[in-house]
C-alpha cells in the first residue's frame, strides 16, 4: 500500500470492516458479481490515489516542518523549548475541519510575539535617518555612516529572515493539511478494500501465483513510495528555487529603476524595496538548499551569496556612489542570472534522473497491480460460485 505492506493492513483492519463488504448481501441479494466488482472498483482508485504518494510525501513534509521550526527557534534562540509532535491524525482531523489540540504556550506566544518584533523592524528609522544626515545625494556623508547603516540593516534583515521563515513554515503546514487529507481517504479505501478481501477468502491468499505477485506488488511499492519521499524533496527545493530566481528578478528591475529616479524620498524608497526582495530571494535559496542538502546546486556559489548579502546590507549608502552603484548593479545582474542558470539546471536534472525513475517505478507497480487485480478477479468469483 502507499506506505506499508497491504498484507499488514488486512490483518489488523480485516475484523473492523466486514459490514461493508457484506452490505450487498445484508440488502438480500447474494451477488458475487457486485462483490467482485466492488474489490475492482476499489482497487483501481487505490491505483491512481497511490501514485501521489501521499504518505511518504506526508512524511517528508512533516520532516521539513520540522527543519524549518529548527531554524527559525535557533534563529529567536528558541532551541529546546517543548512542542507539540506533529501528527498524520490531527493534520487529518484538521483537514476535515474538526477541533485540533491547541498550539503549545510557546508556539502561541511566538505568533503575536513575533509579530510584534517585525512589525517594528528599524526601516521606519532607518528611512527617517538617511533623510535627516542626507546619505542618499551626498556621497561624502554615505560614506561617513555607512557602518551605521549597515548595522541597521542587519539588524532589520535578521528579522525579516524570521518573518520569512515563519512564512514557509504556514506554507508547509498547509502543504501538510493536504496530504494528510488524501493520506487519510487512501487508507480509508484501503480498510474497505481488505474488508472484502477478508470475506471472501479469510484474509489469506487463495493460490500460490496471487501470493507471488503481491509480494512484488508490495516490493515494487517500496521502491516507489521511496522515490516519492525524493519527489517531495526536490518539489520543496524546486519552489524555492523558482521563488528565489522570481524575486531577484524583481530585485534587479527595481534596482535598474531606482537609478532613473531623482527624487530622495522616492529613491530610498525603492532601494528598500530592492533589499527586501533581495533578501527574500536569498532566504528562499538558503532554504532550498536545506530543503535538498545531498546536491550541490550548480551556477550558484557560496562566494556569490557573500557578495550579494554584503551589497544588500550597505545598499542604502551605496545609491549616491557612482561606482559603488555600479558595482553594485554588476553584483546584481551576475545574480540573477546565475539564479535563473540554477533554476532551469535543478529542473532540468529532476526531470532527467529522479522524474524518469519515478515513472518507471510507478509503471511497475501499477502493471502488478493490474496483474494481481485481475487475477483476484478471477479467483474471487470462481471461490464464491
Amino acid at each position: 500500500m502507499g506506505c506499508g505492506s497491504s498484507m499488514e493492513t488486512r490483518s489488523s483492519v480485516s475484523e473492523l470492516v466486514p459490514n461493508a463488504a457484506l452490505r450487498p448481501q445484508q440488502n438480500g441479494a447474494d451477488n458475487v458479481t457486485n462483490i467482485v466488482r466492488q474489490y475492482v472498483r476499489l482497487d483501481e482508485q487505490i491505483s491512481k490515489m497511490e501514485g501521489g504518494c501521499p504518505g511518504p510525501r506526508l512524511a517528508t513534509a512533516e520532516a521539513w516542518i520540522e527543519h524549518l521550526q529548527a531554524k527559525r527557534d535557533a534563529m529567536l534562540g528558541l532551541e529546546g523549548m517543548p512542542k507539540t509532535p506533529l501528527t498524520p491524525a490531527t493534520n487529518a482531523g484538521e483537514a476535515r475541519g474538526e477541533a485540533s489540540e491547541p498550539l503549545p504556550l510557546t508556539l502561541r506566544s511566538e505568533r503575536t510575539e513575533r509579530n510584534e518584533i517585525v512589525a517594528n523592524t528599524p526601516t521606519n528609522d532607518l528611512t527617517q535617518l538617511a533623510h535627516n544626515l542626507g546619505v542618499i545625494g551626498d556621497p561624502r556623508k554615505a560614506s561617513m555612516h555607512e557602518d551605521f547603516f549597515a548595522n541597521l540593516s542587519e539588524s532589520a534583515l535578521y528579522l525579516l529572515s524570521i518573518r520569512y521563515y515563519g512564512e514557509l513554515l504556514e506554507h508547509t503546514k498547509q502543504r501538510v493539511k493536504t496530504l494528510a487529507a488524501s493520506y487519510a481517504e487512501l487508507n480509508e479505501l484501503y480498510v474497505n478494500q481488505d474488508g472484502i478481501i477478508a470475506y471472501i477468502s479469510g484474509g489469506t491468499y487463495m493460490t500460490r501465483l496471487e501470493e507471488s505477485i503481491d509480494q512484488q506488488l508490495e516490493s515494487a511499492r517500496d521502491t516507489r513510495d521511496k522515490l516519492g519521499s525524493a519527489l517531495e524533496q526536490w518539489r520543496i527545493c524546486g519552489t524555492l528555487l523558482r521563488a528565489a530566481a522570481n524575486s531577484s528578478t524583481q530585485a534587479l528591475k527595481q534596482w535598474r529603476q531606482l537609478g532613473r529616479l531623482i527624487d530622495p524620498k522616492q529613491k530610498l524608497q525603492s532601494a528598500l524595496d530592492c533589499r527586501s526582495l533581495l533578501h527574500a530571494s536569498l532566504t528562499s535559496l538558503e532554504a532550498a538548499q536545506l530543503a535538498l542538502p545531498h546536491v550541490e546546486l550548480r551556477y550558484m556559489s557560496h562566494r556569490q551569496v557573500l557578495a550579494v548579502n554584503h551589497c544588500n546590507t550597505y545598499l542604502i549608502t551605496d545609491i549616491s556612489n557612482a561606482a559603488r552603484y555600479e558595482h553594485t548593479s554588476r553584483v546584481f545582474n551576475s545574480y540573477e542570472a546565475s539564479m535563473s542558470k540554477t533554476c532551469t539546471w535543478l529542473y532540468d536534472t529532476f526531470n532527467k534522473t529522479l522524474r524518469r525513475d519515478f515513472d518507471k517505478a510507478e509503471e511497475a507497480v501499477r502493471r502488478l497491480a493490474k496483474t494481481l487485480r485481475e487475477h483476484r478477479e478471477e479467483i474471487f468469483s470462481a471461490a464464491r460460485k
